[in-house]
Formats: structure tokens, sequence, C-alpha cells
């Protein structure tokens, strides 16, 4: 959220990650940096498993269903229950009423290869 609100990524994650361990700020760091690098094929996917644009969610929605969706397509060591369950949690405690679409969309979820739209999408290049 701090992102999106104009934050600078690499300032925030080292003020975020200061007392966590190595392993934690690594994980917390590909999670930030993937987020970012990939929102144009993650919001993509975002309407390809919810037929809703992401545009017209609210931020802290889209920025979680991003989060999940970035987990279960793109990182291999993360079970995909333990990062439904982590995202649905993290949903309950910041959108509570989003807790039931996130679960929803993010357990439609398939590593399958997907055909993008265009080829800034497939690069996830503006």
């Amino acid at each position: 959220m701090k992102v999106a609100g104009g934050g600078y990524a690499s300032d925030l994650l080292l003020e975020e990650t200061a007392g966590l361990a190595s392993r934690d700020a690594g994980l917390a760091s590909q999670l930030v940096y993937g987020c970012l690098r990939y929102q144009g094929q993650l919001d993509f996917l975002i309407r390809h498993y919810s037929g809703r644009d992401a545009t017209q969610m609210e931020e802290p929605v889209r920025i979680l269903l991003r989060l999940g969706l970035f987990q279960l397509r793109y990182l291999d060591r993360i079970p995909a229950h333990a990062a439904v369950h982590e995202t649905v949690e993290l949903a309950k405690r910041h959108r509570r009423s989003a807790a039931g679409l996130l679960n929803a969309v993010l357990r439609k979820v398939r590593r399958n290869p997907v055909r993008w739209p265009d080829k800034a999408t497939e690069l996830s290049c503006p």
C-alpha cells in the first residue's frame, strides 16, 4: 500500500524488513519486486480469473490479489494452499469483506500457460 501511495519499494523494504531474518526479508523483497515487475500480467490474470477489471477493485483488494496470484503463478517453493490461506488471512485483517472474493479467485488459479492478449501484457510492460 505504501508503494502504491508513492513510496519507493527499495527504501520501504529496508525499513520494514530491518528486524526480520534474512530469509524472511528475502521473501518479502521477492514478493514486492515480483508484484511490481509483473503487475501488467497480474492485472490481466485478475480479470481472467475473477471476471472483473482490476482497476474497478478497491486498491487493497487489488494488491492482495496481485500478491496471491504472484505466489501461485511464479513461486514454486510456496505451496498453493499456503499462498491462498495467508492471502485470505491478510484480507481478513485489512479488508474482511473481500476475504470471500480472494478465496474464490485464488482457488481457480492454475499454473497452466495463459494466452496473453498482447505483447505488452506478455512482457508485462506498459
